[in-house]
């Protein structure tokens, strides 16, 4: 993949910067287990990452054909939120090649950003936890903005802060969601394989995909 034609990358963060499935599943169903519903497996949490929190609470349960209260369901984001921000980073680990990848766009002078579903604040922690805090010139959440992915404006505002042409702007990440973000904001997508989505990749049309992470 010639990285080296495009001025600004934005790369999503869960199973695209960061394998944290096993993180965001252990937080899951300890939050369902503690009030009183049955766990979900590694295949489901896998298809449920990527839209935040609350979805990921409100997915859980319709597996099981649950709905709940909003008071309980609030109850519900709150044990998640506060046992997740503690244990964000115990069994998360960064993808191979990505280091070394992110080390040599910056020392080509290529901007770069990341743009989550995830709060800002846990976004932010996930990087500072894994050290790559320090290749990125922007880091957006899932609140930073009004909308969230993919709500064409969260990529447009990060492309409009570098006051760069779309042409020039690359997105890589490993769902529906990005996929679906980049084609509303009109810019090209990179499909990061082996991630969070349950899709066919023959789902992703015009895409670039990338298994690993080369210069």
């Amino acid at each position: 993949m010639n990285f080296k034609k495009f001025e600004l990358i934005i790369f999503d963060l869960d199973g695209t910067l960061v394998n944290s499935a096993k993180d965001i599943m252990i937080a899951n169903n300890k939050t369902l287990i503690k009030f009183g519903y049955k766990p979900i497996n590694y295949r489901n949490i896998k298809n449920i990452i990527g839209q935040g929190i609350r979805i990921n609470i409100q997915k859980s349960l319709q597996l099981q054909g649950v709905r709940v209260t909003k008071k309980k369901e609030d109850q519900m984001y709150d044990y998640f939120f506060s046992f997740y921000k503690k244990n964000l980073h115990v069994k998360s680990t960064v993808y191979k090649g990505l280091r070394s990848l992110l080390k040599k766009l910056k020392s080509k002078k290529i901007k770069l950003a990341v743009c989550s579903n995830k709060l800002e604040e846990l976004t932010l922690k996930v990087l500072r936890k894994t050290n790559l805090i320090k290749y990125f010139d922007m880091v957006v959440g899932g609140d930073t903005f009004k909308n969230k992915k993919p709500h064409p404006s969260v990529l447009n505002n990060i492309i409009k802060n570098f006051k760069l042409k779309k042409e020039n702007v690359l997105f890589i990440g490993d769902s529906e969601h990005d996929y679906k973000s980049s084609i509303n904001s009109k810019i090209k997508f990179c499909l990061k394989k082996n991630g969070f989505t349950n899709k066919p990749y023959s789902f992703f049309k015009n895409s670039i995909k990338i298994s690993d992470y080369k210069f």
